[in-house]
């Protein structure tokens, strides 16, 4: 099956921000637009009825992307990863991302892993950890971050925020939603996340669901 436009429009889009930002560039080495294409099977979530409400006009430095989003959501194969125990109802159901650049994504990649992940207004990130390093830089809303290594951070449109390999961090949804790119590099780049309770009194090591 061919790409379509949609989502060659998002992948160019994005690897062109990655490539036009200093510091992306040296998180992650330069993207090359030039991919090989895997057909992949969309997958409904509800967090696409809120991914189609945003208005990408309020946010002119990604308005691009948010509208390639938009375009190619019912396109994408989103994933929630977590289960209802793990972190509860309403985040299942306002939460989602989806694979765009990497080993397991349309576009194939190796060293570098792009996902591009949505959290509804006043949903709690709570605190997990992976093996894999890990760039957020928003492109619609904002969040609160915290991590071990740098404390708490407010994250806007324009910031980025990063993770070493195995630092706990957390993610709350204070001022509104959040849409972001998330960025990967390290040696094992396939989801593999822990992840505490709700309360902190348990630790679940979290598989990602395979095809």
């Amino acid at each position: 099956m061919e790409v379509s436009k949609n989502l060659t429009s998002l992948k160019d889009n994005v690897v062109e921000f990655c490539n036009s930002r200093d510091d992306i560039l040296g998180f992650c080495g330069r993207i090359s637009k030039n991919l090989r294409y895997k057909s992949m099977l969309p997958q409904k979530q509800p967090v696409q009825k809120l991914v189609n409400k945003i208005s990408a006009p309020k946010f002119p430095k990604t308005k691009n992307i948010l509208d390639c989003i938009i375009r190619a959501n019912y396109e994408l194969k989103w994933n929630t990863t977590y289960s209802e125990n793990e972190v509860g109802p309403d985040f299942i159901k306002r939460y989602g991302w989806f694979d765009l650049i990497g080993p397991n994504g349309p576009f194939f990649i190796n060293s570098t892993r792009i996902m591009i992940g949505f959290w509804g207004e006043n949903l709690d990130y709570q605190m997990h950890w992976h093996e894999a390093e890990e760039a957020y830089v928003p492109l619609a809303g904002s969040a609160l971050f915290w991590s071990e290594r740098n404390g708490k951070k407010i994250a806007s449109v324009g910031d980025i925020v990063i993770h070493k390999s195995n630092e706990k961090h957390w993610t709350k949804m204070t001022n509104g939603f959040l849409l972001a790119l998330a960025i990967w590099k390290g040696t094992d780049l396939g989801v593999n996340p822990t992840i505490s309770s709700r309360d902190g009194t348990k630790i679940y090591e979290v598989k990602e669901k395979r095809d």
